[in-house]
């Protein structure tokens, strides 16, 4: 029973127990993601109206509400046009937007006001023919009555949600939208009833649906997901395939480094630099070949496949900089090291920011990585935005500057023996 002298066999099920929970921890951004702050911009272009000399403004009371409103999953940013939200769909800042006519308080009371005219002036008609108003007094009360007759119009209220920056970030400020519509439509229709209550005025059966429904909500989706485009969840589909290839390729440089028996320091320099000549063609024919691959034979739709393609050929090579920049001091033993790291944030590739525990967003989002490459990505993809100098690109090329240095650094301070080095069996 010599086996049950093994310390491995004794440690074959904590190492399990240990491997498990490693893993847990790194799906459990995933186990219940609840919406913390979710941002969707407010446009209020609402000028307020008058109604039996009171001043209405129901843009700018929607706005005061929603922004003191004590909702944890939602954060209302307002912002001053259109043209400012868009931009800040495009760059998923916000995931929906609402936005508020310049008329909308008038055209929201048009249909009490006018309900409310038409039944003073029948009253005012009534009692001239029963003579309880003399000719001339009404003459005199239509004089000095308003002559502008109210125009009824459904006030709009505009929403955005965009889709390409999160499809469950997106549905949910979609729900969130439309429920706003909903709820304007009702407080409206509430205090233009209590507006008719005062003044006593009876409303006829053609006039109800008017009055009970002042909005009309027009929804709009931008950066539409289409078909083919993996609904939505390209950065998350294109991250593991990338990352692995990137190990894959470093390796492979790696050992041809190692086992090229380079002994002088001209001759270690030399094939450090064809190394990284070669971790060029490795990344640019593995990400031109990937995303053309994807496109043609697996009918993914890009909308420019050279864009795409591009941007994974110098995410490919900025990773195989950063994994090979960390091997040439540590060898095979940093492997374990980057395989952590993709399932850590698998997770975080998949899910938009706010739908992460708040640990998460506090400490994880901001400084990893693949968020940034997963961030780049959609922004490409959906949301058809060009290849620019941005943060993610600094960050690709600090990984590649970081490689090389380390490299030639190690080439030259460490000892390197002439027996040859070769790939472990």
């Amino acid at each position: 029973m010599n086996i049950l002298k093994s310390k491995l066999l004794w440690i074959a099920p904590i190492a399990i127990v240990i491997i498990l929970a490693i893993f847990s921890i790194a799906f459990y951004p995933a186990y219940n993601p609840k919406p913390k702050a979710v941002p969707i911009a407010i446009v209020n272009h609402d000028n307020g109206t008058a109604i039996q000399g009171k001043n209405v403004d129901i843009g700018g009371k929607l706005v005061d509400k929603l922004k003191d409103s004590d909702s944890k999953s939602v954060k209302w940013v307002e912002v001053d046009s259109e043209k400012e939200a868009q931009k800040g769909l495009d760059k998923q800042k916000y995931y929906g937007a609402a936005i508020l006519e310049k008329d909308f308080s008038k055209n929201a009371m048009s249909k009490t006001q006018k309900v409310v005219m038409d039944s003073k002036k029948a009253e005012m008609k009534e009692k001239v023919e029963s003579g309880d108003i003399p000719p001339e007094q009404a003459k005199k009360m239509q004089q000095s009555a308003p002559k502008n007759d109210v125009t009824v119009k459904q006030a709009k209220l505009k929403t955005i949600t965009n889709s390409g920056a999160s499809m469950q970030a997106s549905q949910m400020a979609s729900n969130v939208l439309k429920g706003i519509g909903d709820n304007i439509n009702q407080q409206i229709t509430k205090q233009s009833i209590g507006t008719l209550e005062k003044q006593d005025v009876k409303v006829s059966a053609k006039d109800i649906n008017d009055i009970t429904n002042p909005v009309k909500v027009n929804d709009t989706k931008v950066n539409k997901v289409k078909d083919h485009q993996g609904s939505g969840n390209a950065p998350f589909l294109m991250f593991m395939p990338v990352w692995m290839s990137s190990i894959v390729g470093s390796i492979l440089l790696f050992f041809a480094f190692r086992s090229s028996h380079n002994i002088t320091i001209v001759q270690r320099v030399s094939a450090t630099l064809i190394q990284f000549v070669g971790a060029i063609l490795t990344a640019f024919i593995g990400g031109f070949g990937y995303v053309y691959f994807m496109s043609g034979v697996q009918g993914f739709n890009f909308d420019d496949t050279s864009k795409i393609a591009l941007f994974i050929s110098i995410a490919i090579l900025s990773f195989m900089g950063l994994i090979m920049g960390v091997m040439t001091w540590l060898g095979l033993k940093s492997i374990p090291i980057f395989f952590i790291a993709m399932f850590f944030s698998m997770q975080l590739v998949t899910l938009p920011k706010q739908l992460l525990p708040k640990f998460y967003q506090d400490y994880i989002v901001d400084w990893n990585p693949f968020t940034h490459y997963a961030n780049s990505l959609r922004e490409l993809i959906y949301m058809h935005q060009p290849i620019e100098l941005n943060s993610t690109m600094w960050m690709f090329i600090g990984f590649m500057i970081f490689g090389v240095i380390s490299s030639l650094i190690a080439t030259i301070v460490r000892k390197h023996s002439d027996k040859k080095t070769e790939i472990p069996s």
